[in-house]
């Protein structure tokens, strides 16, 4: 063999390693695309259609509302089998499926007829939507790192939020300027173009030890060994001389029966209260003597607190104690709470709003890295799906609900003590789980 010969061989070995180490972070910011892109299309995005719809289709508000809800029920439900298939179904596979079928339903609702052809549509969108953008980047960050997980996780999920605030314009300049026909079908689009090829090419529910994969942060095997990967790219680690032992964690079995893991989903009932009654605030707004679009200033500085409070939560969660640090948000974001329901003062109404917002991080960051610390990656995307689904539940109940309330006390007053009971309680309940999270590193057997 010539030098050039084991030259060019060492530098081809050179970049497979080099590809290999980047894997992680490749992993990583297709799960903020994901977060960014899907979330903030196809959620941030629906009541921009609804005045055009009622116009198109002369019905009521309701009627163009139903999609949405048809959507996050469906959604939700199906959340009970997406864990159970993330764990058979190569990542690849799944979430190219998923995104396509979304996509190309989005696409569809450009076409459509009548009304109830919406419903229809919206069931589809809300099945294929779940795994891509509900629950697929967490796992996918859990699968790739050990260190820095609540860094990593709290950038990309906090990216749904500032997705939102530059989707809302862009298709808002597009219905307006083209047609809800046309935002749809780009919509549809967007949602291809841009995950897809990260779907397609690189996702991988966790590393390929038998390929020279690992997570970042985790020990290299010292000999991978050649063993098949499974259909949901191979759910064993990689142990000297070939051997391959099963992933750490608790089956997920276990973990429901456990009193961390309904204290965990009572938690997240408790804070999608909280996430509903965000949508009444321009209204209640209104009460207080603020125009409509100051109300509507003070929602956007909560969603912009929310994205910074999910951004950063999840790094001091790698740093310090949770309970230290998820009481901190919780203590400021009641401050915020407090200052939106006594303070009629646009500025002043706004900044708490922010400081509303960053409690946010606690539910969608920190309850889902606490999971994951508790039961383990072995079966993370079936309980995070399970936990999930009744969160999900609860935010498609949850606005009806204050509204309902508002109707029969003709006060927003009950709501807000409803907002700080639940906030108060959730921390403690999901403190708590934490606490008596099960030692599956210890050998947990049940």
């Amino acid at each position: 063999m010539s030098k050039n010969t084991v030259s060019e061989n060492a530098g081809n070995a050179e970049d497979v390693v080099a590809v290999k180490k980047s894997m992680p972070w490749l992993i990583f910011v297709g799960c903020c695309l994901m977060s960014f892109v899907g979330y903030g299309l196809i959620v941030n995005t629906s009541g921009l259609y609804f005045d055009s719809l009622e116009k198109q289709f002369g019905v009521a508000r309701a009627a163009v509302s139903l999609p949405v809800t048809i959507r996050d029920l469906i959604g939700a439900l199906s959340l009970s089998v997406a864990g159970v298939l993330m764990k058979k179904i190569n990542a690849k596979v799944m979430l190219s499926v998923s995104v396509a079928v979304c996509g190309a339903a989005f696409m569809v609702c450009s076409a459509i007829s009548a009304i109830w052809q919406f419903d229809v549509l919206f069931a589809v969108i809300g099945i294929s939507m779940v795994v891509p953008v509900m629950v697929a980047p967490a796992v996918l960050l859990s699968g790739w790192f050990t260190k820095r997980l609540g860094m990593v996780m709290g950038i990309a999920l906090g990216l749904s939020g500032i997705g939102g605030a530059v989707m809302n314009p862009i298709m808002a300049s597009i219905i307006k300027g083209f047609g809800w026909r046309t935002g749809y079908f780009v919509t549809g689009v967007l949602l291809m173009v841009l995950i897809l090829p990260f779907t397609l090419f690189v996702a991988k529910w966790r590393p390929d030890v038998a390929k020279g994969e690992v997570a970042y942060g985790a020990v290299a095997p010292a000999a991978a060994g050649s063993h098949p990967a499974s259909s949901a790219d191979s759910r064993t680690l990689g142990a000297g001389s070939g051997a391959a032992v099963v992933e750490p964690g608790i089956d997920a079995k276990d973990a429901y029966r456990t009193p961390t893991f309904i204290l965990f989903v009572v938690s997240l009932i408790l804070l999608q209260i909280i996430s509903g009654y965000v949508q009444h605030i321009s209204s209640f707004e209104l009460t207080r003597g603020l125009s409509l679009e100051q109300g509507a200033v003070v929602v956007t500085g909560i969603m912009l607190g929310a994205a910074v409070g999910k951004a950063t939560i999840g790094m001091l969660l790698d740093r310090f104690r949770a309970e230290a640090v998820i009481g901190a948000y919780v203590v400021v974001a009641l401050v915020g709470w407090l200052g939106i329901a006594f303070v009629g003062v646009p500025g002043v109404a706004v900044a708490a709003g922010f400081l509303g917002g960053l409690g946010q991080g606690y539910q969608l960051v920190a309850i889902p890295w606490m999971i994951r610390q508790a039961f383990g990656p072995k079966d993370y995307s079936e309980i995070l799906s399970i936990a999930t689904m009744f969160s999900n539940l609860m935010l498609a109940l949850s606005i009806t609900i204050h509204g309902s309330i508002v109707d029969a006390t003709g006060s927003y007053t009950t709501s807000f003590v409803l907002v700080v009971v639940a906030y108060v309680l959730a921390t403690v309940l999901g403190l708590d789980a934490y606490r008596r999270r099960p030692q599956w590193n210890r050998g947990f057997r049940g």
